[in-house]
């Protein structure tokens, strides 16, 4: 009986220390981690690291939901399969490619553009000016942009979102 005593009160403890944990964890976590994007660009004015990053999250992070990616895109759930795409051509991620935003940098209001410079084994040097588009709160790729990027690239898909 003793050792059951023993048993139950050191489950009892960590059932404690994880409930804590947890309440914690949920108490300290950032705002972009808690919303359904997972990663958002939420900043006023976004930086040229904010811009990258969201590009990176987009095309070269794998395992990205298409509802976490739809969150940072204009089109939504309708470009998301642009994104899977360039993803899944893996042309534009190590190591066969890399893309970078860098200036010069414009914002008119809701309105950011930069310009993304992408390399790929193969293929020419593409520069093209991006821009992005703040909804409700979120920096998201215009479709303007993603359409662009289609034809950039030769993918045969619509943009129709």
């Amino acid at each position: 009986m003793k050792s059951f005593n023993i048993v139950a009160g050191v489950v009892s403890s960590i059932l404690t220390v994880a409930a804590v944990t947890t309440a914690a964890s949920a108490v300290n976590a950032p705002a972009a981690s808690a919303a359904p994007g997972g990663f958002l660009v939420t900043a006023d004015v976004p930086t040229l690291t904010d811009l990258h990053d969201q590009v990176v999250y987009l095309i070269e992070t794998p395992g990205v939901s298409d509802e976490a990616k739809a969150a940072n895109m204009e089109g939504g759930m309708g470009a998301v399969p642009v994104a899977d795409a360039l993803y899944n051509t893996g042309l534009f991620r190590a190591p066969y490619g890399s893309n970078e935003i860098t200036g010069p940098e414009t914002q008119d209001g809701d309105i950011h553009t930069a310009m993304l410079r992408t390399k790929s084994v193969g293929r020419p040097d593409i520069t093209a000016r991006v821009v992005w588009k703040r909804i409700d709160g979120v920096w998201k790729l215009a479709n303007s942009s993603v359409c662009e990027g289609i034809q950039a690239v030769g993918l045969s898909m619509s943009c129709n979102f």
